[in-house]
């Protein structure tokens, strides 16, 4: 190791996943870039997640070990980077995995294109099946100024998580991941650094293995968290009015996506007292249609109905094919 090396900090918030940590740790430590800070932030976990870190750093002098009262997620991420001291952050959820060259290809890119954040691609698996289609070509891509921020605002796929990404330190500086809120939070922490004016270097290439499981927020029963989606949708229009009103047009097109996704999440339940949710859900999209960029076949189609009052048929619809 050189000593002129950058520093990388890994942060792993850890809770209730015993069964793939192992995975996930082993895919850290067996990096190919060796000199990082490997930080596991056991935020109460009840189950043998606690021993399983202090087993790993009685192993590798790398890790170190946090015990916290449960936070939630993103109080874990927060006391990770509060105990970070690389040059650079990775961040990792305690269910996925690194692939073992992540590190050294994303700290390459950080340095040949003097970049304040890296971003590549997640290979989406389920019990070992590869739910993905996209396949990593290499490509390049460098953004500056207010491009990655556009990016976000017009629902670019990669700005969605803060992982399969590397972040330089003292650009992040200042941004946290907000608690108490467990839907969408790494996606507003990235829109807080692309609201900074990075040079934002994307890589079309495989670096990390995101597990889908069974009980993933993505396949849970709709419940009061998913209005998170709402608050940090609102939270980044107010940033856009103040700071950057010349784009107030991309983030009425943002507020429309933000909820249709919310009235396809809506699907997951007939519970009568969200009925009220759905109805200022439309209101908006039926307010702010002529703004809506389509990202796909589907969302053009939902953005029509909702406009024209008929989400209950398609809620209908849903429900009768998955949910009954």
């Amino acid at each position: 190791m050189r000593e002129n090396e950058a520093l990388v900090s890994v942060i792993v918030p850890v809770y209730g996943t015993e069964a793939y940590l192992p995975a996930c740790i082993d895919s850290i430590c067996k990096q190919t870039y060796k000199n990082i800070q490997i930080i596991l932030v056991d935020d109460n976990s009840p189950d043998k997640c606690p021993e399983i870190c202090d087993s790993y750093a009685q192993q590798d002098s790398r890790i170190i070990v946090i015990h916290q009262e449960n936070k939630g997620v993103s109080g874990a991420r927060n006391t990770g980077l509060r105990h970070a001291k690389g040059d650079y952050l990775v961040f990792v959820d305690s269910d996925d995995e690194l692939y073992s060259d992540a590190v050294e290809l994303l700290l390459n890119d950080a340095n040949t294109y003097n970049a304040d954040v890296v971003s590549a691609v997640k290979k989406v698996v389920r019990d070992n099946s590869v739910l993905t289609c996209f396949r990593g070509n290499e490509n390049v891509t460098v953004y500056r100024g207010e491009e990655a921020l556009l990016l976000s605002l017009n629902g670019d796929k990669n700005t969605n998580s803060s992982c399969a990404k590397l972040f330089k330190t003292a650009f992040v500086n200042g941004c946290f991941f907000e608690e108490g809120k467990n839907i969408n939070e790494d996606m507003f922490f990235v829109f807080q650094c692309y609201t900074k004016k990075p040079i934002l270097v994307h890589r079309d290439i495989f670096v990390y293995k995101y597990n889908t499981r069974v009980d993933s927020n993505s396949r849970q029963v709709f419940s009061d968290k998913y209005f998170s989606m709402l608050y940090f949708c609102e939270r980044k229009k107010e940033i856009i009015a103040e700071k950057f009103p010349e784009y107030i047009e991309q983030a009425y097109n943002m507020e429309v996506r933000t909820h249709l996704l919310f009235l396809q999440v809506l699907c997951r339940t007939n519970e009568k007292k969200y009925k009220n949710a759905y109805k200022e859900s439309a209101k908006t999209v039926r307010k702010l249609y002529k703004y809506h960029r389509p990202i796909n076949k589907h969302h053009k189609m939902l953005a029509w109905l909702a406009a024209h009052g008929m989400y209950p048929l398609y809620k209908f619809a849903v429900r009768l094919k998955y949910y009954r």
